[in-house]
């Protein structure tokens, strides 16, 4: 199944966010399958972007295309890396719709011959404002690609043209036995991810810590309506030492595909309470792994269930959390299927 030449992963990043983890995963997946990848960025940004250095610290190569090609534009410069490199790649995989539409234009300009061309869609959301054209470009342009990849049957849906659902995936990880009963909300503070939500049940349980790990626009609005048991303690760029301290992982978005964060708090046998979004409801078996719910209310009817479970109780369903990541969500499961779909 090895692939007889470079993979290319092509995308834009200032922060880091969903695909920016997605991303981080599959370049560490595919070069444990023995791959040669190179994670293609298409502008620089200060501060450097924070899924940089951790490409560096897992020895990947990363290439930065304005700085590589200073004297072509934007549009001109990945048609440049292809017929200049040494090597050409047999796959580019693109993640985002700016990294997906010039992906399409550079196939228009005839020099991607013998190049699977791949693109992923993340996003469950509709954008608003210039985004919302750039995103119906990108979905309504995707059969230009020869394989498109989502990551729910959601955001399937929303394609013009056939796709293939592959789910999200993470290393597997070791169990851990939280220090506390704390509560956690991980991601970007915006309105489609709901944190809003978050601190309104917070508010509901003040007897109990709730911790926000993230930053966004609506973090003045949030510290504004929070009680006293709410903790904000900003952007992570790595919540390996974090999740230890977490004891469950409260989902309140108003959109989603399948967030990378409930596949690590899972592959670690950290329970998760959501709301019936994208793929979620086939990830969390309700009442053995975790908890799927349809309101406020009952995620916080949830909350208490949990928390009045014995310790034996909340162990097997923290077991059965991280089976679950193991025998579907993990990557030595994924990345087999992704290789074998670079090869269709």
């Amino acid at each position: 199944m090895l692939l007889n030449g470079p993979i290319w992963i092509l995308l834009d990043s200032s922060a880091f966010g969903g695909i920016e983890s997605h991303v981080l995963e599959l370049a560490k997946g595919l070069t444990s399958h023995d791959q040669l990848v190179t994670v293609m960025f298409l502008s620089s940004y200060k501060p450097e972007p924070p899924l940089m250095a951790q490409l560096r610290d897992a020895n990947i190569k990363i290439e930065v295309l304005d700085q590589t090609y200073t004297n072509s534009s934007f549009w001109l410069r990945l048609k440049q890396a292809i017929t200049e490199a040494k090597v050409r790649p047999v796959v580019i995989h693109a993640h985002g719709y700016k990294a997906n539409i010039l992906l399409r234009i550079t196939r228009l300009l005839a020099v991607t011959d013998k190049i699977k061309l791949v693109c992923s869609f993340h996003a469950g959301e509709t954008p608003t404002g210039r985004v919302r054209w750039y995103d119906a470009l990108d979905r309504f342009s995707a059969f230009l690609t020869e394989q498109r990849i989502c990551v729910s049957r959601k955001i399937q849906s929303k394609l013009p043209c056939s796709s293939q659902l592959i789910n999200n995936f993470v290393p597997e990880a070791s169990l851990v036995e939280s220090t506390g009963n704390n509560i956690a909300f991980v991601g970007r503070l915006s309105e489609e991810k709901g944190p809003d939500v978050f601190v309104s049940i917070a508010n509901q349980m003040p007897e109990t810590p709730f911790h926000i790990f993230g930053s966004g626009k609506m973090e003045p609005e949030l510290t504004k309506i929070k009680s006293n048991n709410v903790t904000f303690h900003g952007h992570q760029t790595d919540m390996a030492s974090i999740w230890p301290d977490i004891d469950i992982l409260l989902i309140t978005s108003r959109y989603e595909g399948l967030p990378m964060a409930a596949l690590e708090a899972m592959s670690r046998g950290i329970p998760i309470i959501s709301f019936a979004l994208g793929e979620l409801p086939s990830l969390i078996d309700s009442g053995r792994n975790g908890w799927i719910v349809d309101s406020r209310q009952q995620m916080i009817e949830c909350l208490r269930h949990w928390r009045a479970l014995t310790h034996s109780e909340k162990m097997h369903i923290k077991i059965q959390a991280q089976q679950t990541i193991e025998q579907n969500y993990s990557t030595q499961v994924v990345i087999p299927q992704m290789l074998a779909m670079y090869q269709r």
